[in-house]
């Protein structure tokens, strides 16, 4: 079953508001960046400020975010505590590196929903409302704790080349490695910079053809962004370091994601990812969580 049209053009449009807090837009903007006629997005945003989710300044007749999504993201902050329990946690990672960054997954999405410490120069900003695709390798921390049916569907249907098969099976693979450090490596790449940049076109106009781009540009990274293991003595361009926060079920609900690593030093990432791991084990413990035996699912 899809979702009904308008359902998903009020979503879009809410999402795009969110990723530019403190940007007003106008109509034409707005249609312009979301690909939607005139007359569709009016009525649209006529419903979204009668309920106070967009707001519209009666003089300049341009729309920010309404009120209504300070009380909607008041109730989802009580039905998530990790994202406020995790605060300190990540004030203090973000100085190991240049930010950390927390997010959740949703259906088919990694989404940013908290930022700590700053970009550094040779990083690209992130922020709060940031959305990526879930396609391997992006997503390792969310799913390697999962079952085998749900790992599966991330992995997605395997190509019918010998270096699609074997690249699934090394993705697989590198799941078993995460359970048993319990953080995830992402290494730096050459793909990376063209998923970075179609992430920031997009977010400067919702349209499907940049989508279809990134949705085939992630996993193009795959060989370079999983790291086979961290030798003591070897030097790292590290992408980013995460780690997973449980919730009472053991399932993940929060991962905390570590950037600015460039350059490092194997037993130095080593020491980082136990940082973090510890900080991890602690935001698990403070929301009543539970943390999981890194058992690994059947093949």
């Amino acid at each position: 079953m899809k979702p009904a049209p308008a359902v998903v053009r009020a979503m879009s449009t809410l999402n795009y508001l969110t990723a530019h807090p403190g940007v007003s837009f106008t109509l034409s903007d707005l249609c312009d960046a979301l690909d939607v006629n005139a007359a569709s997005l009016s009525a649209l945003l006529l419903a979204l400020s009668d309920a106070g989710y967009v707001t519209r300044h009666p003089r300049r007749k341009t729309y920010t975010l309404g009120p209504a999504g300070v009380a909607l993201g008041h109730a989802a902050a009580l039905q998530h505590p990790a994202i406020e329990a995790a605060a300190d946690e990540m004030r203090e990672l973000a100085n190991l590196g240049n930010e950390c960054v927390g997010t959740v997954a949703t259906s088919g999405e990694i989404l940013f929903v908290a930022i700590e410490g700053h970009p550094g120069a040779k990083s690209r900003e992130a922020w709060v409302g940031q959305r990526i695709p879930m396609l391997p390798p992006f997503g390792q921390v969310f799913v390697a704790w999962s079952s085998r049916a749900e790992i599966d569907r991330w992995l997605g249907q395997p190509g019918e080349d010998e270096s699609a098969v074997l690249l699934r099976e090394r993705i697989f693979a590198s799941l078993e490695r995460v359970r048993e450090d319990g953080y995830v490596v992402g290494l730096a790449n050459e793909p990376a910079e063209e998923v970075i940049a179609l992430v920031d076109e997009l977010t400067e106009l919702d349209r499907e053809g940049i989508r279809r781009r990134l949705l085939e540009a992630i996993p193009r990274q795959g060989a370079d962004y999983i790291s086979e293991g961290i030798q003591p003595d070897d030097v790292y361009d590290v992408a980013n370091l995460a780690v997973p926060v449980f919730d009472a079920e053991g399932t993940v609900a929060f991962a905390m994601t570590l950037t600015g690593l460039t350059g490092i030093r194997g037993a130095r990432l080593r020491e980082i990812g136990e940082t973090a791991l510890g900080a991890a084990r602690r935001v698990t413990r403070s929301i009543g969580g539970k943390w999981p035996s890194p058992i690994t699912p059947e093949r």
